[in-house]
């Protein structure tokens, strides 16, 4: 596995590869394997729960997210771990479904380092997708992290920003100086 650069928002280069529209990945393709575990790499050194493939500089469809386990502190101040850490491999993802009501969020991106400002997003998300042996597969209600995390990174897809969906950009701030240690906590968490 490797260590992929990410492209950032604020360089003209590599704004123009993150604003372009991805083409449809070929599946099956086994060299798409090494990219996936790259990606997860990259997004976990990086302290991120989503990546898509552009933000590597491939404009193919598809994408990685990695939900956190769920811990709960016990009373005597131990931590147990109620539900694992799962990780998702999409490809050529589509939003067949939005659901529920308009949720903001406080959300950030791996190509702009730091920086957090509230989008609006679905509650909820019904996507299709292949998996990486091109088999069609179809995730109903995807809601909390793993559905925001795959709005965004659908986005990244059809070559838009979160900046973009911010509508009031009075709330885009740099908390670089505050960044978390632990990835996935919603107000902390880049996707």
């Amino acid at each position: 596995m490797a260590i992929r650069r990410i492209l950032h928002i604020d360089d003209p280069d590599d704004k123009k590869i993150l604003k372009t529209k991805t083409r449809p990945a070929s599946l099956p393709n086994p060299a798409l394997k090494k990219i996936i575990d790259d990606m997860f790499e990259t997004m976990a050194e990086a302290n991120g729960v989503g990546l898509a493939a552009p933000q590597i500089g491939i404009s193919q469809r598809f994408c990685v997210i990695e939900v956190p386990a769920e811990v709960e502190e016990l009373p005597d101040g131990r931590e147990v771990e109620i539900a694992p850490a799962r990780r998702y491999a999409f490809f050529n993802p589509k939003i067949v479904k939005y659901g529920g009501e308009e949720v903001l969020r406080t959300e950030g991106c791996l190509s702009l380092p730091g920086w957090y400002g509230e989008v609006p997003r679905a509650s909820w998300v019904t996507v299709e997708y292949q998996d990486i042996n091109g088999k069609q597969q179809r995730l109903r209600r995807a809601d909390g992290m793993l559905g925001w995390a795959l709005q965004h990174e659908i986005d990244h897809l059809d070559g838009v920003l979160f900046t973009e969906r911010i509508r009031d950009l009075g709330t885009l701030k740099d908390y670089r100086k505050e960044l978390p240690e632990e990835p996935g906590e919603i107000a902390k968490a880049e996707i």
